[in-house]
């Protein structure tokens, strides 16, 4: 065979070649490691870091709490966060339609990295939050957003629809605690953009956290991978924060002028502003419990939380809290989403209005709560 046809036979079949190749690399669902590895990585590096991660723990509570269930599955009202394929059905990388889980998914499967790296996330779409709120997600984070938003919205979700008519002030038979679920931190973010706490009409509320450029969104503070503060972790507080080394520091810093707590100290951390008022928070909802519901409400970290209290200690057969009435509920939904989410860090702002227009909520229902000299942000 001459050399001229050889060569014509090679140049053909790279440039076919090249075309299958291009043709699988615009069609596949997944981002291609050469977008989101770092050159001074392998991905092995990658998935390692992912593999000790909460995410890749098959082993953790929410991905086997379902294991004892009759049909062996995780219900489809769960399933968008607590199993890879739940997520993709959600966002209808299945092929069903976007936004709602069609069945339930398998128990055994984490968050792994299709749940990150693929079509929904790479394209920077907007994220539905359980308010009905839709934002458009920061670069990289949709799927961040899309399950740490909490499961319910503070005032339009079934909050509001479990108290319906009833006075403030009254109890009924379908009032019970509404829990925003669990880590809603991107809600927290967000603040009024989303709408996860509970906001109490005629009131106006922050938006989102505006901290400081290079640690505004949830990869540049956080390793997407380990999940623990990206690197340099505290050295990049440092920046700013010059007293923080290691954890728990950051509860060190003070970013507001204001006495949030009315407790006359204007020189402690924001993290002491923002416990003071939910400890001020807790207070109230006890008293009001006592006074207004008749039976004085206890918390536990441990389901199911609220609880008839008898003592101030949960003992082994005090029942869930079941003297609820709307203020009560109201409260104790923001009392949840602020301390899960870690809102003296995530949004202190948002948080301290949410704490304040709680216990004023709950002394207008009771003369007998004190308050405060609150300075609402």
């Amino acid at each position: 065979m001459k050399k001229s046809a050889l060569l014509a036979i090679l140049v053909l079949v790279l440039a076919v070649s090249t075309g299958v190749l291009g043709y699988l690399y615009s069609t596949k669902t997944v981002t291609a490691p050469e977008a989101v590895v770092s050159p001074s990585l392998a991905i092995g590096d990658y998935t390692d870091k992912w593999a000790a991660s909460a995410h890749a723990n098959s082993a953790s509570e929410a991905f086997r709490h379902w294991d004892d269930s009759e049909d062996g599955t995780v219900p489809a009202s769960c399933a968008q966060c607590h199993a890879s394929t739940g997520f993709k059905d959600y966002v209808g990388l299945d092929g069903s339609e976007a936004l709602v889980v069609d069945q339930p998914a398998k128990i055994g499967t984490v968050v792994d990295c299709s749940v990150c790296h693929n079509d929904y996330a790479e394209s920077n779409p907007t994220v539905v939050f359980p308010s009905g709120l839709e934002v458009a997600s920061d670069a990289g984070v949709a799927s961040c957003w899309t399950c740490h938003q909490g499961t319910e919205g503070g005032i339009n979700g079934s909050l509001d629809e479990k108290i319906g008519t009833t006075a403030p002030d009254d109890k009924g038979e379908s009032l019970a605690f509404v829990n925003p679920h669990y880590l809603s931190v991107g809600a927290m973010y967000l603040g009024s953009e989303a709408n996860g706490g509970y906001q109490y009409e005629g009131k106006t509320y922050a938006g989102r956290f505006e901290h400081a450029e290079g640690v505004q969104t949830c990869t540049q503070c956080h390793d997407p991978h380990t999940l623990h503060l990206a690197d340099p972790g505290y050295a990049k507080c440092q920046t700013c924060h010059s007293e923080v080394t290691t954890y728990p520091d950051q509860r060190k810093v003070r970013r507001t002028k204001s006495d949030y707590d009315g407790d006359g100290d204007v020189a402690e951390s924001t993290y002491d502003e923002i416990n003071g008022l939910t400890e001020q928070l807790l207070t109230a909802m006890i008293a009001y419990s006592e006074n207004i519901g008749g039976t004085p409400i206890g918390f536990s970290e441990n389901y199911p939380y609220w609880f008839a209290d008898n003592d101030g200690i949960q003992d082994e057969g005090e029942k869930s809290y079941a003297d609820w009435t709307p203020r009560l509920m109201r409260a104790a939904f923001n009392y949840k989403f602020v301390t899960r989410s870690s809102g003296y860090i995530h949004n202190p702002t948002y948080s301290a209005q949410l704490l304040i227009d709680s216990i004023e909520d709950l002394a207008a229902g009771d003369s007998n709560i004190t308050l405060a000299s609150y300075v609402r942000p």
